[in-house]
């Protein structure tokens, strides 16, 4: 019978070297591509799009300015798809002020997604600036635009 033994006892210990070797193995590092938790905004100093900014930098995105006029011209698409996940686009014009002075404006806005050209959600219309941000703040939520946190994997 103890010849039967000698088998089963190697094949026990090769097998616990085997799972103490990949127990004492490190994790390998959670991957951060950038990319994925990036928006490029227009560049472009005007209030809407700087509040526009401002709710995207407090909802977690990282913001890179494009220059819309060059990137149409240019076609670089694919290029700004390996920087930013997402794209902002807008044309804004202030038409006056709401009651108690607040500034409204009409405007076009889209979120669309780099890699395909999708996009994600547009807004139009003419509206008071914090009713223009509720709407886009309701859009992010709508169609589920959070920013990855850092290992996430995008």
């Amino acid at each position: 019978m103890k010849p039967r033994k000698t088998p089963l006892t190697a094949l026990a210990i090769v097998l616990y070297g085997m799972l103490t070797a990949c127990a004492s193995a490190p994790l390998p590092a959670p991957v951060d591509d950038a990319s994925t938790r990036a928006v490029a905004v227009p560049a472009g100093d005007g209030l809407l799009l700087e509040r526009l900014r401002a709710s995207l930098r407090e909802r977690g995105w990282a913001l890179m300015s494009y220059d819309a006029a060059a990137l149409d011209r240019n076609r670089a698409y694919d290029s700004l798809a390996r920087q930013a996940r997402y794209r902002l686009t807008l044309s804004e014009d202030r038409i006056g002020n709401c009651r108690g002075g607040m500034p409204s404006f009409i405007y076009n806005a889209a979120m669309i997604e780099n890699r395909g050209g999708t996009v994600v959600f547009a807004l139009t219309g003419a509206h008071c600036l914090d009713d223009v941000i509720s709407r886009f703040a309701t859009g992010l939520d709508r169609n589920g635009l959070i920013a990855p946190t850092v290992g996430a994997g995008g």
